[in-house]
């Protein structure tokens, strides 16, 4: 693989077979598995991109709340989980998830809510393994309660390693295994709320990738260990990893996931295609991404679900402005599409029928 030192940031492309944003691959409630999908993973922006100091931001949020509903209305999606990015630190767009909240209510049916990652995440990135006092634990634990008391339907989004883009995207690293993790499995099993969970995949310690910036330090520690104990920690806990297919340090291999579904009955994987064909650093061509250049998947991905066609689910980890707006690279479309590859029982599990099940969204 070759590094583009070019594309430390890469974030539009033509690509070969690509359908342009706007244009249906399928008609509006005519997809071959029966269309009324349930993305699990989503966010929301303001208007203008990145809500605006000082703007109206509940108007912002509803606007790019009604550009989302016409690509879902488009694509055939029936419901969306939307979430607050993880944060690095507590307080940082805490009101982000009030605002998705007011979404949700406006459009019962359509949008759900998944909490936490501006809570709980930060509170397990700045609080070491070894410093989980009994005063931050029960602290943890009530904001936790909170969230389920308000009817989130995942824990998320949370972070165990979340690499840098820019000089101002944060760095977050922490072993699946920290206390605090293991804590929001029992609470994820007690509540029957999944976590959702975002991990660049290190199966050994490795060095950065090339072309990341210097916010991301030089070294990566191991984490599918961590991982395993997380899972391992209750049964009853459902970890829905997300962002699979989009591989930014060469670790999420078919073998190692297969693996891990064989062994962890409550690991579910969501699943992410991006329209480019580049890591985040440039490296390419992007590692194990599910599908070619031609937008074929591939035969060892489409295995994989077939082996497993109950742990699938689509999250497709889009931002959503207002109409007009565009936040690349794109991934709700290039997602979505690739369910038309597939048989109609099989695109309708991972579509559809997880989602709902694991979330209990219907």
């Amino acid at each position: 693989m070759k590094t583009l030192a070019a594309s430390l940031i890469v974030l539009t492309a033509f690509f070969p077979g690509r359908v342009a944003r706007g244009q249906e691959t399928t008609p509006q409630g005519e997809n071959p598995w029966g269309g009324r999908g349930n993305d699990v993973h989503l966010h929301l922006w303001g208007v203008a991109g990145r809500p605006r100091q000082g703007a109206d931001r509940s108007k912002e949020f509803e606007a790019a709340a009604q550009n989302l509903l016409e690509q879902m209305d488009r694509h055939g999606v029936a419901k969306a989980v939307l979430l607050p990015p993880p944060r690095a630190k507590e307080g940082d767009a805490r009101a982000e998830f009030s605002l998705l909240l007011e979404v949700a209510r406006r459009h019962p049916g359509r949008f759900v809510v998944g909490g936490g990652g501006d809570t709980l995440n930060p509170m397990i990135h700045q609080t070491p393994a070894g410093a989980v006092t009994e005063e931050i634990l029960a602290r943890f634990e009530r904001e936790a309660r909170r969230l389920a008391e308000l009817g989130v339907k995942a824990f998320g989004e949370m972070t165990a390693l979340h690499l840098s883009l820019n000089p101002t995207h944060p760095f977050e690293e922490v072993s699946p295994d920290h206390p605090l993790f293991l804590r929001l499995a029992e609470l994820s099993a007690e509540y029957g709320i999944p976590i959702d969970l975002h991990m660049e995949a290190v199966p050994e310690e490795m060095a950065k990738p090339p072309g990341l910036n210097d916010n991301n330090p030089d070294r990566l520690a191991a984490n599918i260990a961590g991982l395993e104990r997380l899972l391992e920690h209750d049964r009853k806990a459902r970890i829905v990893w997300q962002h699979i297919g989009w591989d930014n340090t060469g670790g999420m291999t078919i073998d190692l996931l297969k693996r891990l579904l064989a062994e962890h009955s409550n690991l579910c994987l969501a699943l992410r295609v991006e329209e480019r064909l580049v890591t985040i650093g440039g490296m390419e061509p992007m590692p194990h991404r599910i599908v070619d250049r031609e937008w074929k998947i591939d035969p060892a991905w489409r295995a994989l679900f077939e082996e497993f066609p109950d742990r699938f689910v689509i999250g497709s980890d889009e931002f959503f402005g207002g109409p007009g707006s565009r936040r690349a690279p794109q991934s709700f479309e290039e997602t979505w599409r690739i369910l038309d590859q597939l048989p109609a029982d099989l695109a309708a599990k991972i579509g559809r029928e997880n989602a709902a099940r694991i979330y209990g969204l219907e």
